[in-house]
């Protein structure tokens, strides 16, 4: 169950790491990188990850998907050093296609992952943020959200051999 998941380095500071490691990632991305697995390119993948950023940002209502019973156990993966299965399959996605690209110019796409991410961080260092909830792992906290986005980020950058 758990060999095809990466162990994840929980030492670093996560806002750092989304305040310089990811920009710079995302910057290096030239937009032929192959995937290792899944059904998205790279300029998808980085699309992908505005998901759940917004989920954080938005002031839209956010549905729980996860039933009550089964919230425990997403928790526990959440904070447990694993990372994400390789062909972990969300809920709220198509099976077996990709979603449109929102910016059919891979640069515009990167700036405006980029943005978002900085966003994310604005919201959730607001004075007054306590909790939001996730689709799937319920109401988070600040570290809990850093937690999400990283192992979020560290798939689908592994994904495509980025990181």
């Amino acid at each position: 169950q758990l060999q095809d998941r990466a162990v994840l380095d929980f030492s670093i500071d996560l806002e750092y790491f989304f305040q310089t490691k990811v920009p710079q990632i995302i910057d290096n991305v030239k937009g032929d990188e192959p995937a290792n697995w899944g059904l998205m390119n790279v300029h998808q993948m980085l699309e992908h990850l505005l998901f759940p950023l917004n989920f954080a940002i938005t002031e839209a209502p956010i549905i729980l998907v996860t039933p009550e019973e089964k919230l425990p156990r997403q928790r526990e993966f959440l904070v447990s050093e694993y990372g994400m299965p390789k062909n972990f399959k969300t809920p709220f996605l198509p099976v077996d296609k990709t979603v449109p690209l929102i910016k059919q110019d891979l640069q515009e796409s990167k700036v405006m992952l980029k943005e978002t991410i900085v966003q994310f961080l604005k919201v959730i260092n607001t004075p007054g943020f306590t909790t939001k909830l996730h689709p799937v792992f319920g109401q988070l906290d600040k570290q809990q959200w850093l937690t999400f986005q990283y192992k979020h980020f560290a798939h689908h950058f592994a994904q495509f051999g980025l990181l």
